[in-house]
C-alpha cells in the first residue's frame, strides 16, 4: 500500500467518525401502566374490565366435601400411589420385566422395553378407547 492509499484511508475514517457523531442515549425509565401503582389514571377502566373478563370462577357452585368424600378420596390417592409404585417397580425395579399389562380401574397399562435405553408405556382409557403414548428413558443401573 503506497504512501497517498495510506493518507486516503486515514482520512476516510477520521471523516466517518466524525460523520458518525457522538452515540447517545438516555436513561431508562420505568413508568407503571397500574394506576394503583402510579400510573396512568386513564388506564384503570381498561384493566378492571380484563380482570372481571378473567375471573369467571362463581364462587356458588363450590361445595365442601364432607368428611367421608374427603377419606375416600384420600384412600383413592393413596391405592393409586401404591399401584402405580409396584407398576414402576415391574418397569424399572430390581427385577424388571420385558413387558407387561396392567389394568387398574378403567385404565390399561401397557408397557414394552426398547432395546437397554428406553421403554414404551401406552395407556389406554378402556370407557372411551383413548390412548396415551410415552417413551420414558430406562435408567441404567
Amino acid at each position: 500500500m503506497g504512501k497517498m492509499q495510506r493518507t486516503w484511508v486515514v482520512s476516510a475514517v477520521i471523516l466517518a467518525s466524525l460523520a458518525a457523531g457522538r452515540a447517545g442515549g438516555e436513561d431508562l425509565v420505568y413508568t407503571p401502566v397500574n394506576p394503583s401503582f402510579g400510573g396512568n389514571p386513564f388506564n384503570s377502566s381498561h384493566l378492571l374490565s380484563i380482570a372481571q373478563q378473567q375471573n369467571q370462577f362463581d364462587n356458588r357452585a363450590f361445595t365442601p366435601l364432607t368428611s367421608q368424600q374427603q377419606f375416600v378420596q384420600s384412600l383413592e390417592r393413596r391405592i393409586l400411589s401404591r399401584t402405580s409404585q409396584e407398576i414402576t417397580d415391574r418397569i424399572f425395579g430390581e427385577n424388571q420385566e420385558e413387558s407387561g399389562e396392567f389394568t387398574v380401574g378403567q385404565q390399561q397399562i401397557f408397557f414394552e422395553r426398547r432395546g437397554a435405553d428406553e421403554v414404551a408405556i401406552t395407556l389406554t382409557d378402556l370407557e372411551t378407547g383413548a390412548t396415551t403414548s410415552l417413551i420414558v428413558p430406562a435408567p441404567a443401573f
